[in-house]
């Protein structure tokens, strides 16, 4: 797939993903600095996911979030420091002590502690959507972020994009940024088929509880199904807002808190799987529910508009989508059919290899 020449006189040869060489010929681990203000749920599932795509590669992590990463996935760990300028401090100093070759910014905040400044390293940004594309933001509030993240593209060498909707918006920024398109990969194994009829037992949502993922939508499309006489569970898995949760629960809605990955398996496996979110930048949980073999209504947002899945704009019209799946097995069939094609552009090597394509952009951004 080509090699390219840094400024440091370092080739990095995309064939071996995770590897850089010298201009004798002599290998060893590209170094990459993954920050991130928000390790956990999603993002922080989708960090380790990049992580393990290219094992040759030296990975390190400066963060703070939710969740406390495995230490035994990672070549070093830092936490990031309370304050903004700490943080930017942090990265400048982390990125010189580690001698990285990349620098990938994870998330929005991450993006300014390590654009705001130049760094001694390219600096790839992945936003897992962009903060503007939320529709319940004002008009003056959603040209800002814009206009913030239009300027940090100065010190930007590429970008990682989860969807041909987000690929634009950043040739929408600047003409001259790579953007490559990063596939999210399920986090769950395909579990051991099951013979015999598929047979709904419950309604599933996972995500935080948190406004983005808009769990009032969830509960007005279960009020509206059980108005239609559905009698089954609703559960939402995941934690977050305890005012979320407390009107999750006031809706008859069964929130779990998080779940492991043979627990959500069997969530799953017997679900029919919704997903609520007003905006997006590819949710892992549709990979996870469309590789247990779970029928997937979503609401229409731009991010999943090619993915060829089921999806409605309101409520009370995804309410109908999935009542036409609880009548019928040959719909059932379909829908999952859709969900098989979508796991077919989002597997693992795919993601290795964009990710060899995303630094390498960078490196040869840099030697330019």
């Amino acid at each position: 797939m080509g090699e390219c020449v840094t400024t440091s006189g370092l080739i990095h040869d995309q064939t071996t993903s995770g590897l850089i060489h010298d201009q004798r010929g002599r290998a060893r681990p590209l170094r990459v600095l993954h920050v991130t203000e928000c390790f956990g749920a999603g993002v922080g599932r989708a960090i380790g996911l990049r992580a393990a795509a290219l094992p040759e590669a030296e990975h390190h992590l400066l963060w703070t979030g939710e969740e406390t990463p495995t230490a035994s996935r990672w070549a070093s760990m830092m936490r990031l420091p309370r304050t903004l300028p700490s943080r930017i401090s942090a990265a400048r100093r982390r990125t010189r002590e580690l001698g990285v070759d990349v620098v990938h910014a994870h998330s929005s905040w991450a993006g300014v502690y390590t654009r705001v400044v130049s760094l001694d390293a390219p600096v790839v940004y992945e936003p897992h959507c962009f903060k503007f594309t939320d529709p319940a933001l004002r008009g003056p509030v959603s040209r800002t972020y814009r206009f913030i993240e239009r300027c940090l593209t100065m010190n930007t060498a590429a970008v990682g994009v989860l969807s041909p909707d987000e690929r634009a918006i950043v040739a929408g920024m600047s003409r001259r940024l790579p953007a490559i398109e990063i596939p999210n990969v399920p986090t769950l194994s395909q579990p051991d088929v099951v013979d015999g009829p598929w047979r709904p037992s419950r309604l599933v949502m996972v995500g935080r509880l948190a406004p983005q993922k808009d769990p009032g939508y969830f509960a007005e499309v279960v009020a509206q199904l059980r108005r239609g006489g559905f009698t089954g569970d609703a559960v939402w898995v995941g934690d977050g807002d305890l005012g979320l949760r407390r009107m999750l629960t006031a809706a008859g809605v069964r929130v779990t808190g998080w779940l492991g990955p043979a627990d959500l398996e069997a969530m799953l496996r017997e679900s029919i799987y919704i997903h609520s979110a007003r905006y997006e930048g590819f949710p892992l949980s549709i990979l996870d529910a469309a590789v247990c073999g779970a029928p997937i209504v979503a609401r229409r947002i731009s991010a999943l508009e090619r993915t060829g899945l089921l999806m409605a704009s309101a409520a009370h019209d995804v309410a109908d989508l999935v009542a036409r799946l609880l009548r019928s097995p040959e719909a059932v069939d379909r829908c999952r059919l859709r969900g098989e094609a979508l796991l077919a552009s989002h597997l693992p090597e795919q993601l290795a290899r964009a990710l060899a394509t995303l630094y390498t952009k960078a490196l040869s951004e840099e030697s330019e």
